[in-house]
Order: C-alpha cells, then structure tokens, then sequence
C-alpha cells in the first residue's frame, strides 16, 4: 500500500489513498509494462478493459493489476467512468488517471504525487513540453490548440489541457455528472471542475512518441474538432 501524505495547514496532515485507473482496449504488448511501473506508486492499480479481444486482461492480471472488462467497447470516457464507480466503492480519495499504450511513463507518477503533496490541489495534470520534432505534426497541432481553446475556457493557462496523465481527488468528481463516452473526458472534467471551484496544479511530466509502443488511437483532427465542440457545450450550456 502506498501512502501519501498532504500537508494542508501548519499542524494539519491529510493521508489519502491512490488508485490508477486504465481504460485500455486491445494493449496486451504494453499494459503488463504499464501495470507493473504503476503498482510501486499507488495502492491498486485497475484496467478497465475496453471490450478487448488480445488478451488485454489476462497481461494486466499477470502484470498484478485488477481487470474490469466492459463486454461491448464504449470509449475511454466509458470506461473510466465505470472505474471511477469501482473507485468510490473500494474507498479511494483520490485516482490517477493514465493511459496504457506506453505514452505515460510510470517513472513520472511521483511528480504527480509531489505537486499533490505540496500544493493540496484537487486535479493535478501531468504536462508535457511540446516540441514539434519529436511529437508528430498533427499531434502537436491538436494538443497546442486544443489547449489553447481550453485555457481561454477555464480563464487560466493549461499548457497541456489534453493530458490523460492526472491526479484528481475524487469527492471532487463524484459531484459532477460526467457525460463523456470519448476521448472529450479529460476536457469535460477539466472544465466542470474548474467551474465548480476545483483547484488545478500541474507537474512536468515526459514526452513519448517513438513511433513503436506509444501510439494514441485518437484521430487528430476528427477528435480535437470533436473535443472542441464538447468543451464548448460542457462550459456553456452546461451539458
């Protein structure tokens, strides 16, 4: 069991329980590696397995992770709400949220846990430097602008509004209601949190893009046109 200590005040001591929350569909080559860096870092780690029909189960439970399998694929946003349901029920205060096609390193999990510790704050995102020579072009048009859209949203700067890498407490998600199906989770999150007050940190985490174990499944132009219009409606309309 792993153990986190935030300090909230001069004489004030907060212990908090960690869990990880994996959405994955078909990563049988990665999420073994994913699950074993994760354990030493939080108390459990859990896969919600996206209707995967590689084997993707079976690696996470060889690898000591928990196993959560939908039977019909929904999307990353179903599936971590189902984890976030399997979460609450288990007693965990706050979830760390990453994915399991190798693009977040494990090795970076304590400097979520860091700025968790320093800053007490209610979501902390794992932001990455952007370069465009190692990230592919298209990547890095869609994260630059959906940040871009994101920090004009929330009316603070986000450099990395996108991540999937995050720390967030979970008394804070519970009151919102989460409606995403899709990759538009983490901006719905995000942006409902920030409108109900949440304080936001964030903690420098890697870039992966080698081309051979991290490769994000979202299209990106399709999904950030998507995402956009979400983020539109998840600040305005309050859908």
């Amino acid at each position: 069991m792993t153990d986190v200590t935030t300090e909230t005040g001069a004489d004030s001591r907060i212990s908090v329980r960690v869990c990880a929350l994996i959405p994955a569909h078909n990563e049988a080559g990665t999420i073994g590696a994913v699950v074993a860096g994760a354990a030493p870092h939080v108390e459990q780690v859990i896969v919600i397995d996206d209707g995967s029909t590689d084997g993707t189960g079976d690696r996470t439970r060889a690898a000591g992770g928990m196993s959560a399998r939908l039977d019909r694929r929904g999307g990353k946003g179903t599936a971590l709400r189902h984890g976030l349901a399997l979460a609450a029920g288990a007693g965990f205060t706050h979830v760390l949220f990453m994915d399991g096609d190798g693009q977040h390193r494990p090795e970076d999990i304590p400097s979520l846990l860091r700025v968790l510790r320093e800053t007490d704050a209610d979501l902390v995102i794992g932001c990455r430097t952007f370069d465009d020579r190692p990230m592919p072009r298209s990547r890095y048009f869609s994260n630059t602008v959906g940040s871009r859209i994101a920090s004009k949203l929330i009316g603070q700067p986000v450099p990395d509004s996108q991540s999937g890498f995050r720390l967030a407490r979970l008394a804070c998600l519970q009151r919102l209601a989460l409606r995403s199906t899709r990759y538009e989770f983490e901006m719905e999150v995000l942006i409902k949190m920030s409108r109900s007050g949440c304080r936001l940190a964030l903690a420098p985490i890697s870039t992966v893009y080698d081309g051979r174990t991290a490769r994000s499944k979202m299209h990106p132009v399709r999904d950030t046109i998507r995402i956009c219009i979400w983020s539109l409606l998840f600040r305005f309309a309050g859908s």
